[in-house]
């Protein structure tokens, strides 16, 4: 099994977008795949379970009573893409977290019963400088950060990288990618073409800005559920193909 984290520390940079759509490509591809929402605002179980508010307050049961991830895991409207779904109980991880002693053998504990029948496990991230995070981020294999190309974002990647500097659990690879871009605007244009400069290494696929991926929430679906053209469509699709070579790269 391989695991993918999405997290930003800044909101509205397109972290529920993006893995809603990877995840949905890794299981289009007919691989199992596991989205699992650790966000309390539940937004990727918003897009991908229709009747969530049925199962608000037992997310964080994980956690404070011991409940197995199956019992939480639910089916999702797309073959092969199941869903951990989140509520505003996770609110709470963090103190439920620091009563265990090693509250990273508990996340191990968590993820390695999902090991055996899936392929991908995905981590939608809550936008927080906190310890749950730290043990999320550290146990995937790739973290993918998506970075609007303006200074407040690129400052919210700098305040991570500080927050990971020194930790004792360091995520394996921090990889950002430029989102929503409109290379209309001039500091887009700039950024992009200056990746070196980033605080984080950056994956050379981006994502622009389009109309048509704005129809998600919407439609309350990936964007490839409903439209197989248009730039945001190729993106994606390139944006998975080059996360895939990076997790190869990984086993090599």
């Amino acid at each position: 099994m391989e695991s993918i984290a999405v997290y930003n520390l800044k909101g509205g940079v397109g972290k529920t977008t993006t893995i809603v759509n990877l995840a949905y490509l890794a299981s289009h591809a007919k691989h199992s795949t596991i989205l699992w929402d650790w966000d309390p605002q539940a937004a990727s179980t918003w897009y991908l379970n229709p009747e969530h508010t049925k199962h608000h307050s037992k997310s964080i049961k994980l956690l404070n009573k011991g409940v197995p991830v199956g019992e939480l895991e639910m089916r999702t409207p797309y073959p092969r893409l199941s869903l951990i779904p989140a509520d505003i109980s996770l609110r709470k991880a963090d103190t439920e977290l620091n009563l265990f002693k090693n509250p990273r053998r508990l996340m191990s504990s968590l993820v390695t019963p999902l090991s055996e029948n899936t392929r991908y496990l995905f981590h939608d991230c809550p936008p927080s400088l906190s310890p749950s995070v730290e043990y999320i981020v550290a146990s995937a294999d790739i973290v993918l950060v998506p970075i609007i190309p303006s200074p407040m974002s690129i400052r919210a990647i700098e305040q991570v990288v500080a927050f990971f500097d020194g930790k004792k659990y360091q995520p394996k690879q921090l990889t950002g990618f430029f989102n929503q871009v409109d290379m209309r605007r001039a500091i887009h244009k700039d950024t992009i073409a200056n990746p070196k400069t980033m605080p984080i290494p950056m994956l050379k696929t981006y994502i622009p800005y389009d109309s048509n991926a704005e129809k998600m929430s919407e439609n309350r679906m990936p964007l490839m559920a409903y439209s197989t053209k248009g730039r945001a469509y190729n993106a994606y699709n390139n944006l998975w193909r080059e996360v895939k070579k990076h997790l190869k790269k990984q086993q090599t």
